[in-house]
């Protein structure tokens, strides 16, 4: 922290309490006085936190997410990056198969973009501003990449235990964080990223001459019969010509299929 925000939080401590004048002796006394209110103010923050619900404000799964996990300020913060997202426009600069970097700017100011490198097999990411490296939240910049690549909730190991509303006691932050939705939402992103990557791969080799063009759309064929037998097997809804067929739909599959729409009105991502 730079010697201007340290002193800042000091003052901000001791304010009401401290002042020029004040003597060594005094100070000891003024500040057993300081610390008992900003527990006490932490115990309200507490309270508020385990029995009040925030107001969201994006139809978004990962604010609602956060809501759940983080505390009551925390969550504040993290809202208010999520929220300005709607500001940003990220848009693809390079792709090497395994790390994408994306220039991520507010929309007309082009020139003052952030560069975003995502590694979409291990789900890791970093950002030119580092604000996640300082502060320990992901930034708008970031959040804004996870949008236009469909990651719909927080990655684990981005939420920091000491961010959450469990960060005094002992429950591990996964066991609260894997619930049912939570967990098929993250793990849905894993298969479609690494899938995703696979195919880039397969692609590119099946377009190097019309004999492998044949083989590999042969190869394609068959592993979507096969794809949608196991989709029958397991009730799930076929697909047709890339469309899945919406008055086959059940309601639990309705929701897992709209929820990534749902996201999109997050709009153009936020800036700093």
């Amino acid at each position: 922290m730079s010697i201007t925000q340290r002193s800042d939080s000091m003052n901000s401590y001791f304010d009401g309490y401290v002042n020029a004048s004040t003597s060594l002796n005094q100070f000891f006394k003024l500040y057993e006085k300081a610390l008992e209110s900003r527990n006490e103010k932490e115990v309200r923050a507490d309270y508020d936190t385990m029995n009040t619900l925030p107001v969201l404000r994006t139809p978004s799964p990962m604010e609602r997410q956060a809501s759940e996990l983080y505390t009551r300020k925390i969550f504040m913060r993290f809202q208010e990056e999520l929220v300005g997202t709607l500001t940003f426009m990220a848009s693809k600069a390079e792709d090497d198969g395994e790390v994408i970097t994306y220039n991520v700017a507010k929309f007309g100011e082009d020139h003052k973009a952030y560069n975003v490198r995502f590694n979409v097999l291990e789900m890791k990411v970093t950002c030119s501003c580092q604000m996640f490296e300082f502060s320990g939240l992901l930034c708008r910049h970031i959040l804004a990449v996870f949008r236009v690549t469909n990651v719909l909730t927080l990655p684990s190991h981005y939420i920091l235990k000491r961010w959450t509303r469990n960060a005094k006691s002992n429950v591990i932050l996964e066991e609260h964080a894997s619930d049912v939705y939570t967990y098929y939402l993250e793990s849905h992103t894993v298969r479609y990223n690494t899938l995703r990557h696979e195919a880039f791969k397969f692609v590119d080799k099946g377009a190097s001459s019309p004999e492998t063009y044949d083989v590999a759309k042969d190869a394609l064929q068959e592993a979507a019969k096969r794809v949608a037998q196991v989709m029958r097997k397991e009730g799930r809804t076929p697909i047709s010509n890339g469309k899945v067929r919406s008055h086959l739909l059940n309601d639990e599959n309705r929701a897992n299929y709209t929820s990534g729409y749902q996201d999109e009105s997050l709009g153009e991502h936020m800036n700093k």
